[in-house]
């Protein structure tokens, strides 16, 4: 596990929280893993009960190393990959899910993080 800075903690944190919201919001069911272990930050199941290991990310570039990394972690938990990142600049994000074509979510006013 590698050390990180309080206020990267604290950006991880206001991300994984409006992942939550966006994902809630949508009527999937969240558990959030992070309790300071290496791993995916949040385990979902979508509202057809297909279980996501999501690795929710608030950079400024999206990269290929990002999807590697949520689909290992999703390969060692056995279920499928979500990597949902923020688009700077805005309240939107870019989903790409395995088997899925990636699509930009949007937080709403109903979305609890606004």
């Amino acid at each position: 596990m590698t050390k990180m800075g309080k206020a990267a903690r604290s950006k991880g944190r206001r991300g994984e929280s409006q992942a939550i919201d966006l994902l809630t919001s949508r009527d999937w069911v969240v558990a959030d893993l992070t309790a300071g272990k290496a791993g995916e930050d949040l385990l979902a199941t979508d509202p057809d009960g297909a279980v996501w290991a999501v690795e929710v990310k608030m950079t400024k570039a999206i990269t290929v190393t990002h999807r590697q990394q949520a689909q290992r972690q999703a390969q060692a938990r056995k279920a499928r990959w979500m990597l949902m990142s923020h688009i700077e600049g805005t309240s939107s994000w870019l989903v790409q899910q395995q088997g899925r074509v990636p699509t930009v979510w949007r937080l709403t006013v109903q979305d609890n993080s606004l």
